[in-house]
């Protein structure tokens, strides 16, 4: 019934075998429409036409597919023959231009003619569409590759295209390796925790000739560590990661990310208000309202005379002498260094700022100093009552500043509370004009008496001094370093020249100083040893000194009296002073590890003339401090006892 007959069914050949269908080897189904025959015939046929069709629609999917990659394949093939033809006119990295390409096989049809032109990747080969590129955007280049390979690393190579001493792994080096002594960096590695790991070592080896040769050779390191790392699967850990790249998009991101201390927006800045304001902090400059706006003393710069940009900075005490040039027929009244008006009117502000509140220099005493260098205290404390003057038809100047003491007083928080002068206006009548200046700092709520070792003296600090006044304990000068003081030495070797300069006596240090003294007459013997007197121990010469670094001025019996012994000649008249040596007897006290220093004695001795006096007389002073601490001896603990006590017929039957 079934047979292979062949029938024009359609244009091709096709051939109806509705149950013995056969493939032609193309993928075409046989049909035979004559072999149909009957009802189930006809079913049959009509089940087979349809799977048929089935059949031909997918074979055309396949082949349409096929050639889909064979037009690939051409596309890539071209792309790699013409590929140096082609970089030659590509653009920069980064930026793709927006040129029209040709259309990509059967995919260029008029429905796409209005999108984006369409390039080809070299490495995928899919078609894609050109990015659009903003001008205002900033082309970005690409950022180098980390550098991980051993044998290029170089630390030491610091100087670009020049060599770097002793860098035996710097590759700008070639002729200079035989002038080298050795290598700075002898071995570079990439990380020390792994186990094993490639790594290059440099080293000097001198040649036949005497010159040095480098040897560079790459080993296989070995780490014996217990705890390293086998295996670094993480290459991106080997370098920092990449750095985002600032665009117009991320800008504004990055800024609030990594500078919000230094940009920020219009109208997020927060006013502070003076109550909100911090205060001082160590070192900051004290501002005031005056023409300079910062509180400066006069100090020397470099010499003796005086400068006046030293500015004084907050919890920095300051002690400055220097001289002042003066002229008394021109500077009396004009110079503003000498005027008691320059450190005392104007005010400080509490915190820095100019939108702090002020606060006044309370003027809180002033010493008046006769020429001979007698001081009193004033009764006036009103600075517009103490301008300078000139008296004795032009020849002395009274009221000239000579000494500045300043107490600022500030609280926990850096705000300045309070802040008192304590100023010496003398007469002078020889110029220059020596002055001292002084700043201390106080907190609130605690002493302001500063001390010279807490509790024993501390080497080159001025010995604590003063006199007792009955019912008032000790009292002391404001200075520490003018308590107590002896002569000092002056260029010009004339004890009547400069006859106030004085040096304080520091703790731990000998001091020797003298001058001369011409004598035309002696008719006047009191007179001429009270004035060589004068020279030797100053206006006001204390009579305790304190025996420790921090002893307290109501405390009298932590003061020493200081003794004076004269060693005079009877064989003459007229005794007079010519030298005067100050013996301090200390001990150390307490334990062994940290002894504190401890003055037991103090004798000040007058040597007197030996000689008849005539022509120039040679006057001295010296200070000398003798260690007097005892031997420590060793100590040892009492020997045990031994508290035994036996049964009472432990002897029994003998006793």
């Amino acid at each position: 019934m079934y047979n292979n007959k062949p029938s024009r069914l359609f244009s091709g050949d096709f051939y109806c075998d509705t149950f013995g269908s056969q493939n032609t080897g193309s993928g075409f189904i046989s049909l035979d429409t004559a072999s149909c025959g009957g009802v189930m015939d006809l079913i049959l046929c009509l089940l087979g036409s349809v799977l048929f069709f089935l059949n031909l629609k997918s074979v055309f999917s396949e082949l349409n597919t096929t050639a889909t990659e064979s037009q690939l394949s051409s596309n890539e093939s071209s792309w790699d023959e013409d590929a140096a033809t082609q970089n030659s006119s590509l653009p920069p990295f980064g930026v793709t231009a927006a040129t029209e390409e040709p259309a990509f096989g059967s995919y260029s049809t008029d429905a796409w003619a209005t999108e984006a032109p369409i390039t080809v990747s070299p490495s995928l080969g899919f078609p894609r569409a050109a990015p659009t590129v903003t001008p205002s955007q900033p082309l970005i280049s690409s950022l180098q590759t980390p550098v991980t390979d051993v044998s290029s690393l170089c630390p030491c190579n610091l100087l670009e295209n020049q060599c770097d001493v002793n860098c035996c792994c710097d590759p700008g080096c070639a002729e200079e390796f035989a002038l080298f002594t050795g290598c700075s960096v002898q071995q570079v590695i990439t990380d020390s925790m792994l186990c094993s790991q490639t790594a290059a070592i440099y080293s000097l080896n001198m040649t036949v000739n005497g010159t040095m040769q480098r040897i560079s050779t790459l080993t296989n390191l070995i780490n014996p560590d217990f705890f390293c790392i086998q295996t670094n699967n993480n290459a991106a850990g080997l370098s920092f990661g990449t750095p985002e790249i600032p665009t117009n998009g991320n800008f504004d991101t990055l800024v609030k990310t990594f500078s919000r201390p230094s940009f920020s927006s219009a109208g997020t800045a927060s006013s502070t208000s003076p109550s909100q304001a911090s205060g001082y902090k160590y070192g900051d400059l004290i501002q005031t309202n005056s023409i300079k706006g910062i509180l400066t003393l006069p100090a020397p710069a470099g010499n003796s005379w005086c400068s006046n940009g030293n500015p004084v900075g907050f919890l920095q005490n300051q002690q400055a002498q220097c001289n002042v040039k003066f002229n008394l027929a021109t500077d009396c009244t004009n110079l503003s260094s000498v005027n008691i008006a320059s450190y005392s009117n104007f005010q400080i502000f509490q915190t820095p700022g100019a939108a702090s509140s002020l606060v006044n220099i309370t003027l809180r005493s002033v010493t008046l100093q006769s020429l001979d260098g007698m001081r009193s205290q004033s009764s006036v404390t009103n600075a517009s009552s103490f301008a300078p003057s000139v008296l004795q038809n032009g020849t002395v100047c009274s009221k000239v500043v000579l000494q500045v003491n300043y107490v600022i007083t500030y609280s926990e928080a850096g705000v300045i509370m309070n802040a008192e002068v304590s100023i010496v206006l003398g007469v002078v009548n020889a110029t220059p004009v020596q002055q001292s200046f002084q700043v201390t700092f106080v907190q609130v709520k605690t002493t302001s008496t500063p001390v010279s070792g807490n509790p024993g003296y501390i080497n080159g600090l001025p010995l604590l001094a003063g006199s007792l006044i009955a019912g008032s304990g000790i009292v002391q000068s404001t200075n520490r370093f003018g308590q107590l003081m002896v002569m000092k030495s002056s260029s010009v070797q004339d004890c009547l020249a400069l006859p106030g300069e004085r040096l304080p006596v520091l703790f731990g240090i000998n001091m020797v100083s003298g001058c001369s003294l011409r004598i035309n007459n002696i008719s006047n013997c009191s007179l001429l040893s009270e004035q060589i007197l004068g020279v030797l121990i100053g206006s006001n010469f204390p009579d305790y000194v304190a025996s420790f670094g921090n002893s307290q001025a109501q405390n009298v019996l932590d003061w020493v009296q200081i003794n004076t012994v004269t060693t005079a000649s009877s064989s003459f008249s007229c005794n007079i002073p010519l030298s005067l040596d100050l013996v301090i007897q200390w001990t150390k006290y307490g334990s062994l590890v940290n002894p504190q220093a401890q003055i037991v004695s103090l004798t000040r001795k007058f040597t007197t003339n030996s000689t008849a006096l005539q022509g120039t007389l040679q006057i001295s002073s010296t200070v000398s401090f003798v260690d007097v601490s005892a031997a420590a001896q060793p100590g040892y603990k009492a020997p045990p006892t031994i508290d035994a006590k036996l049964p009472f017929d432990f002897f029994f039957p003998f006793v």
